[in-house]
């Protein structure tokens, strides 16, 4: 996992302080790993039956990031076709001597775009805008994104600022190439239609030495931990037992744990409404069994009150309430769940946006519109998990954040495959199977997020036709 931070301007004027790099020396290496990645694109990806030199169009800003630009521009110039285009002047001194440098090449900065380039780059804005663009930006974005060519941003797409919140016009990217270290704001849910494909660059030092303490990671493949089996002595019961409530929409469940069998779990027990027409690879009980090692609760529940009812009578068990227990879809809507949160040992929460603002209200913590929660969800799930830090929450959305005490984990392999009735209890099956085989709370779910994605990209569905129950079966095959 990759560290993730709010800002990096302090971390870039600790790197020119600590190792003496001022006078535009991170400037330079900046633009040096853009012209490295744009000499990568052009010598694998793109093919020309012409003779001319591929055009790249660099359009800059007057700040930084047009200095990025600037600099960009003179050290792609003998390679290819360079077009700088600038519609306002430099302001920033670095800005100022990077535009310099390029007139002193004899390098002409234009005013208008081409419609057509082989690579365009927007280093408009840097590291996040403040307050709202004019009427000149707004119009020269729409042109940039009308441009027909490979787009990149250059540190993080023109339009979005500081919370990955986009402007009514926003540059909308194939890929952002960012600078030094991971920004927050390239992994709010609104900014993944913006960014493309996230690429991160060094400075030119390495990585431990800039990057400084952070409590927000980027998670990948590489930290899934699948519940593969090594011994070969083993029973069952080895890989745990997984009870889950079932309440008035049965197929919730069903699908729940349908994914957990798939997913590892040694044996699944469905407890509570009779099932019709009910699978046998799974035992079926109206009394609590003794043995379990995880608990599910809440999909397909319902909210009539004779069924909350029965939530919480189920809930009022030692039992449960020691094990890793996943909560889910309607429990979480509950006013009294929040009181009931303390008491639990190991509980693990899957909200989506709806149900999490439920969860925020019903704590005290403030009653916050949807449109709220997704501009600002690393806010407002670390004040959650601030308040409840023995829990883990997994917060649903195009970049699920996993929150746990005062760290936050971000899955970047989700898809819009996943935006189906049925996915989320998979994914809290999921979790359920991996908390019965002993893992602990945290690790359980992050990696059954990963895996919960990758399973979804497995299917090789179009992106209209992944079902809930293909995606059960899918885990399987990780």
């Amino acid at each position: 996992m990759e560290k993730i931070f709010d800002s990096v301007r302090e971390l870039d004027k600790r790197a020119e302080e600590a190792f003496n790099l001022k006078n535009g020396v991170l400037m330079e290496q900046a633009a040096r790993g853009m012209a490295e990645r744009i000499r990568s694109i052009l010598s694998s990806y793109l093919s020309y039956s012409h003779k001319e030199l591929p055009l790249v169009q660099i359009v800059c800003g007057s700040g930084d990031n047009g200095g990025d630009g600037f600099a960009l521009a003179r050290m792609l110039a003998d390679l290819y076709c360079v077009r700088v285009v600038s519609v306002k002047e430099p302001k920033s001194p670095l800005c100022k001597l990077q535009r310099e440098r390029l007139e002193l090449l004899g390098i002409p900065v234009s005013t208008e775009l081409q419609e057509r380039c082989d690579i365009l780059i927007d280093a408009v804005f840097g590291t996040g805008i403040r307050g709202s663009l004019d009427a000149e930006t707004s119009a020269l974005i729409e042109r940039m994104n009308a441009v027909q060519g490979y787009k990149i941003a250059c540190d993080i797409p023109s339009g979005l600022n500081g919370f990955g919140i986009p402007s009514p016009v926003t540059f909308r990217a194939d890929e952002t190439c960012t600078m030094g270290a991971l920004k927050t704001a390239l992994y709010s849910d609104a900014a993944k239609d913006y960014t493309g494909t996230i690429h991160v660059f060094s400075l030119g030092l390495p990585r431990r030495c800039y990057e400084g303490e952070s409590d927000t990671f980027l998670l990948s493949a590489a930290d899934m931990k699948l519940p593969h089996r090594s011994v070969q002595n083993t029973h069952k019961m080895s890989y745990g037992h997984g009870l889950f409530f079932c309440g008035e929409k049965t197929g919730a469940c069903m699908l729940a744990a349908s994914a957990a069998l798939h997913f590892g779990v040694g044996l699944v027990t469905v407890f509570g409404s009779p099932v019709p027409a009910a699978p046998f690879d799974f035992m079926y009980t109206q009394q609590l069994p003794e043995n379990f090692s995880a608990a599910m609760l809440g999909s397909g529940l319902g909210r009539t009150p004779d069924m909350q009812k029965q939530a919480f009578e189920f809930l009022s068990y030692e039992q449960v309430r020691e094990c890793p227990l996943i909560l889910d879809a309607d429990i979480l809507h509950n006013p009294e769940l929040p009181k009931l949160l303390p008491l639990l040992k190991k509980p693990i929460l899957t909200p989506h946006p709806k149900e999490f603002q439920s969860l925020l209200a019903n704590s005290g913590l403030g009653r916050f519109s949807i449109a709220e929660i997704q501009e600002h969800r690393f806010e407002y799930l670390r004040l959650f998990c601030g308040v409840f830090p023995h829990a883990v929450t997994v917060l649903k959305g195009a970049y699920p954040l996993i929150g746990c005490g005062n760290r936050v984990f971000v899955n970047p392999l989700g898809t819009n495959a996943l935006a189906k009735a049925g996915t989320g209890d998979v994914l809290s099956g999921m979790i359920t199977a991996l908390g019965a085989q002993g893992y602990p709370p945290l690790e359980a779910a992050y990696t059954a997020s990963l895996a919960h994605a990758e399973a979804a990209k497995m299917l090789h569905t179009a992106d209209y036709g992944l079902t809930a129950s293909s995606l059960a079966e899918a885990v399987a095959k990780l």
